[in-house]
């Protein structure tokens, strides 16, 4: 696990306490105690060192520092499968994940360009999926970057919002969806702080979305060519905010489509044989990434 995320409900205080579950997991699965440090992410995605104070009971309380600008200065949370004797001493930022410059020293890891502010928003509109597939979207698309994650509700969903799987309620599963993320946050150590929303319909998937910040692009994932278009294009303008729509399992109705191609999307079908919802999500938000990655060795010039 790279970093800690802090409750939603953290109000930037010196001191922090962590119980539940989160707290036995810091206690009894890695094992820390007072005077380990670590990295932590707020709801804002700032940075922030991380420092055990006490443990109680089944609670925990941290020091939380105040925003870093840059990469860390607190080193990973250790490895649940590692030891306490195995762990780098603390004050150290030693990890997977440092460099050397070839000078003795540690080089900092390059700041990443998902960084909050320095990249554009990428929003996944994702239809219901069943259980697995989509735990599954959540997971790697809060590693991956995502800022918002809505799930929708669409005519062919077969999972629905408010209904649970195998005897699980609806407010149970979404528990567990928000674990799920917070989990693919905590362990990619990704800086933007994945949100996940309440489910939608496509009626209110406008009033969900709120008003844009700066240029908004919605595209709309289907299997069938609806026009000619692609993504390098849509991409040339350099958007601040993408907005990806993924159809349900047999894809969109024919009505739902035609709902969002009124509303401004961009038709967009994904090269190849046709992906099953969570392919096809997890497919388009790394090929949205990886242009925007490399924009400036493909963007036309001014």
């Amino acid at each position: 696990m790279r970093q800690f995320i802090l409750p939603e409900d953290f109000d930037g205080s010196p001191t922090c306490r962590i119980e539940g579950g989160r707290a036995r997991y810091l206690l009894r699965v890695l094992r820390l105690a007072p005077g380990d440090r670590f990295a932590g992410l707020d709801a804002a995605g700032r940075r922030r060192a991380v420092e055990v104070l006490a443990t109680e009971g089944e609670g925990i309380t941290l020091a939380v520092g105040q925003p870093e600008e840059g990469p860390s200065p607190a080193e990973p949370l250790p490895d649940a499968h590692g030891s306490r004797g195995k762990r780098a001493a603390r004050g150290t930022r030693q990890g997977p994940d440092r460099a050397h410059d070839g000078t003795g020293t540690e080089a900092a890891p390059a700041p990443s360009p998902l960084r909050p502010g320095t990249w554009p928003r990428v929003i996944l509109v994702q239809s219901i999926a069943k259980g697995p597939a989509m735990d599954l979207v959540l997971r790697q698309a809060a590693e991956a970057g995502v800022s918002r994650l809505i799930p929708l509700a669409a005519r062919r969903s077969v999972v629905r919002p408010e209904a649970g799987e195998k005897g699980e309620s609806g407010s149970a599963k979404r528990t567990r969806w928000e674990r799920i993320v917070r989990e693919g946050l905590q362990q990619s150590g990704s800086p933007v702080p994945t949100r996940l929303e309440e489910a939608t319909t496509l009626a209110k998937l406008e009033e969900a979305l709120g008003p844009p910040r700066g240029r908004r692009l919605g595209i709309l994932l289907h299997e069938a060519p609806l026009a000619e278009g692609s993504l390098h294009g849509y991409l040339t303008e350099a958007p601040d905010e993408i907005v990806l729509c993924v159809g349900p399992e047999g894809g969109f109705a024919p009505d739902e489509a035609e709902f969002l191609l009124a509303a401004g999307y961009k038709p967009l079908r994904l090269p190849g044989a046709v992906l099953r919802t969570e392919t096809a999500a997890l497919y388009a938000v790394a090929a949205v990434e990886t242009i925007l990655t490399e924009r400036s060795s493909w963007s036309p010039s001014s």
